[in-house]
């Protein structure tokens, strides 16, 4: 049976699939843990999906490496109606959440949902130890996790998440997420290099930093996309991938909104609008599934090292641009790569990863550390490109 539109499975098709994913991913969850089947389960999440929020529930805290305790309980309860120096706009946010997952709810259930969810952000936020800052928007995740997965682990995931992938959104300032969307044109550039030249065209001083993307990179798309299923799609392929992923999702949604861009012609301040303003898995739009699959091949042509030094792009701020994987998960220097000595332990850490030889970590440190930081570099490449992992 031929494909519809936009390559899109028919219904008995898209079952089929669906059915053996759950298969293939029960069955991954049955073998010893190891980076291999951690390798495995991303790119099935990230790929195909996990098809149900019970899969998701199980996945997704091992892409992350988390593993909720008791003791992770115990401070749960103890922090969860905690204040900080957040919780007056943790408040304010919790207050005009859940509208678009809540849809038939009654006010009472709200409430009860929105309660929970205050209890995740006190919780994640009062207990973190790695400087962690609240964000207007990091409670539109917080909600995505915490009707995927429950209270206390969606609380868990958060932390972990703080720390990691959104580690430069959760920066006392925002300096380092608006550095790295510097980023998204020239992805855009390989996506779509016809409308990357008509934005580039218009010399609109509204379009020269892409900051109308900016609260879908902070929120991973979560604000701006109705459907729970549909952005539970999109976490599979976030938590699955590099953190900066959802840019490479925003390169492939603006180009499934090209019409609309291209028709406001040499109006540079209609084409900020219109991005501005952009609307998400419309009819007649490519859904998650294949923004997920397109935003995943697009990765793996142009990662994101590779683009910053095509284009010459030095990120100061930023860290998630130099995430590496280390035991076949996604980790986030905690600092920008300024100072040479936190670089060369950075180096270190992820040899032993790569390598997997730990006993050796003491001979491979003096190895790396007469090196110069050039040579480590190379050193590192070697070994990720040795490793042919999915994901560089």
């Amino acid at each position: 049976m031929a494909r519809s539109k936009r390559g899109r499975r028919p219904p008995s098709a898209a079952a089929d699939r669906d059915a053996a994913t759950v298969q293939a991913v029960n069955a991954l969850l049955l073998e010893p843990r190891s980076p291999a089947i951690l390798t495995r389960l991303r790119k099935i999440a990230a790929i195909r999906g996990l098809v149900t929020d019970a899969l998701r529930a199980r996945v997704w805290p091992l892409l992350l490496g988390v593993k909720v305790t008791a003791e992770d309980a115990a401070q749960y309860q103890a922090l969860q109606g905690s204040t900080h120096k957040d919780s007056a706009v943790v408040a304010c946010d919790i207050a005009r959440s859940l509208w678009s997952f809540t849809d038939g709810w009654s006010d009472a259930e709200r409430e009860v949902k929105r309660a929970a969810l205050r209890h995740v952000l006190d919780a994640a936020v009062a207990g973190n130890k790695a400087g962690l800052f609240y964000y207007q928007g990091l409670h539109d995740i917080a909600a995505v996790l915490l009707f995927v997965c429950g209270e206390l682990p969606a609380c868990r995931l958060l932390r972990a998440l703080a720390e990691g992938h959104l580690r430069d959104c959760t920066r006392p300032d925002l300096a380092a997420a608006t550095e790295t969307l510097r980023l998204l044109y020239p992805i855009l550039e390989q996506c779509d290099p016809e409308l990357y030249r008509y934005l580039m065209s218009l010399h609109e001083p509204a379009l020269e930093v892409p900051y109308f993307a900016l609260s879908w990179y902070m929120t991973w798309f979560a604000h701006d996309v109705p459907s729970q299923h549909q952005i539970a799609r999109l976490f599979d392929l976030f938590l699955a991938s590099h953190p900066l992923m959802p840019l490479y999702l925003a390169a492939v949604a603006i180009k499934g909104n090209r019409r609309d861009i291209l028709a406001c012609g040499d109006d540079g301040l209609a084409v900020y609008s219109v991005l501005k303003k952009m609307r998400f898995l419309q009819p007649g739009q490519p859904d998650a599934d294949e923004l997920a699959r397109e935003a995943a091949a697009l990765y793996q042509a142009i990662p994101p090292r590779w683009l910053a030094r095509r284009c010459m792009i030095h990120l100061q701020q930023a860290t998630a641009i130099n995430a590496y994987l280390g035991e076949g998960r996604w980790v986030v220097p905690a600092e920008p790569r300024g100072n040479r000595s936190q670089f060369g332990q950075q180096v270190v850490s992820q040899l032993q990863a790569l390598f997997g030889q730990p006993r050796q970590g003491a001979a491979l440190a003096a190895v790396v550390t007469s090196l110069t930081g050039l040579a480590a570099v190379g050193a590192l490449l070697l070994a990720q490109m040795q490793t042919a992992q999915w994901d560089r």
